[in-house]
C-alpha cells in the first residue's frame, strides 16, 4: 500500500502549529475498503477515512504529525463528507434518485444539512446525480407503463423535478417514443375491462373512470375511450 507521507517530501507538508487544544497522528494507513483514501487515527482515538487532499489540507500526512483544532475538525468535516457520499453512492446502485430524494434519504442519518450539500455537490460534479437525466429515463419508462401525461408530471415533482423540468422531460419522451395520449388510453381501458366485465355496465363504467381518472387521463381523452369501449361493447 501506498504511504501519503511519501506524496508530501519533508519541508513541504502544511504548517502543524497547534492552536488551542491539539492532537496528534498517531496511525495512519490506506483504507482496505476504499483504495485511494487513508484511515488517519488520531491521539484521542478517533479513526476517520480521508482522501489525499484533505490529509494534506491539515498537515496530517505521517504519524507522529500534530494537527491544531482547525485541521482536526477539518478532517472531521471531510470524513463526514466522505461517509454520506458513500452511502449516496449505496443508494444510486440500487436505482435512480435525484438530488432532493438523496438529500432526504441522507438527512435521516446526518442533520446537518450543510455536510448533506457538500455530499451532494461532490456528487453532482463527478456526475453521479443529474435531475435531468432521471427525469428522462423516468418519463419514458412511465408513458411505457401507460400513464398519462398529467401524471407523469406529479409523478416527477414529487421526486423533486421542477414543473418547468418536469414538463419538458414528458414531453421530449412522448415525442421519442411517439407517445399517443388516447392510444394508450383506450389500451388501459381494454386491460382494466377485463376486471370489470362481469360488472354492471353503469358500475362498470364509474369505476373504469376512476381508474383512469388515478392514472392521469382526463377530459376528451377519457370521455372518448370509454364512450368508445362501451359503444363497441353494445354493437356486440
Amino acid at each position: 500500500m501506498s504511504s501519503p507521507s511519501a506524496l508530501f517530501p519533508s519541508g513541504n507538508q502544511p504548517d502543524g502549529e497547534s492552536i488551542g487544544v491539539s492532537l496528534t497522528v498517531s496511525a495512519l494507513r490506506e483504507s482496505p475498503r476504499t483504495p485511494g483514501r487513508y484511515v488517519v487515527t488520531l491521539s484521542d482515538g478517533q479513526s476517520l477515512v480521508i482522501g489525499v487532499n484533505a490529509l494534506a489540507s491539515a498537515g496530517a500526512t505521517r504519524v507522529g504529525a500534530t494537527l491544531n483544532e482547525s485541521a482536526v475538525a477539518g478532517l472531521v468535516r471531510e470524513a463526514a463528507v466522505s461517509d454520506l457520499v458513500a452511502r449516496a453512492v449505496g443508494v444510486l446502485a440500487r436505482g435512480r434518485r435525484t438530488r432532493r430524494e438523496l438529500e432526504l434519504r441522507l438527512r435521516r442519518r446526518e442533520p446537518d444539512l450543510a455536510l448533506v450539500t457538500a455530499a451532494l455537490e461532490k456528487l453532482e460534479a463527478s456526475g453521479l446525480i443529474s435531475d435531468e437525466d432521471v427525469a428522462r429515463a423516468e418519463a419514458s419508462s412511465r408513458l411505457r407503463r401507460g400513464e398519462a401525461p398529467t401524471r407523469v408530471k406529479q409523478a416527477l415533482r414529487v421526486k423533486g423535478i421542477s414543473g418547468r423540468d418536469a414538463a419538458q422531460a414528458v414531453a421530449n419522451a412522448a415525442a421519442d417514443d411517439e407517445f399517443d395520449e388516447g392510444a394508450a388510453c383506450r389500451a388501459a381501458v381494454a386491460k382494466r375491462m377485463r376486471a370489470l366485465a362481469k360488472l354492471e355496465p353503469q358500475v362498470a363504467r364509474r369505476r373504469l373512470i376512476a381508474f383512469l381518472q388515478r392514472r392521469g387521463f382526463g377530459g376528451s381523452v377519457l370521455r372518448n375511450a370509454v364512450d368508445e369501449y362501451f359503444k363497441m361493447s353494445e354493437d356486440h
